[in-house]
């Protein structure tokens, strides 16, 4: 136990991530990134293909666990984090996250189908959104699009905060 209480101290805020399977629980404790910017995210295709069409998909875990080795592939990028992408290139979610792009006073969300919404998204985007002047928007976000304005990450653990392509 002592060397968990020094990891958390360590660690700073940490984040307990369960996952249910048929004949076993795992628990797992993971140190929260940074919220500071830079928060780095590389591109990379969505680890589970193209799953729009599943509503399996809006539920976190449920088609199998891939958060942790796409998180991994990240940091051997230095990033802290992967902006997950559709086949054809439009924006999905981060490994832990909802994204948004913000334009001028326009905060694109990429559609529900496929990806898990965020509590922060559903909850608190849209009264910040508001008192910033942003009109919300669903729509697809292709990539080539990013370096017009300002990526947005948003969960229930952090919030909402600001992020920014790692370009390789």
């Amino acid at each position: 136990m002592p060397h968990l209480m020094a990891w958390i101290s360590e660690a700073g805020t940490a984040a307990c991530r369960m996952q249910l399977f048929p004949d076993a629980l795992s628990v797992r404790l993971e140190a929260m990134p940074d919220p500071h910017p830079p928060y780095r995210l590389i591109p990379l295709p969505h680890p589970l293909g193209d799953v729009r069409d599943n509503p399996r998909a809006a539920h976190k875990g449920i088609l199998g666990a891939w958060d942790i080795q796409v998180r991994n592939q990240a940091y051997e990028s230095q990033a802290e984090d992967a902006l997950l992408l559709w086949p054809e290139g439009t924006l999905a979610e981060t490994a832990i996250a909802s994204i948004g792009l913000q334009v001028g006073g326009d905060f694109f969300l990429p559609p529900s189908e496929g990806r898990v919404e965020s509590l922060t998204e559903a909850l608190e985007l849209p009264q910040w959104a508001s008192t910033h002047g942003f009109a919300l928007q669903r729509r697809p976000i292709a990539l080539t699009e990013v370096s017009g304005g300002q990526l947005w990450c948003m969960n229930a653990l952090r919030g909402l905060w600001q992020a920014e392509v790692v370009q390789l």
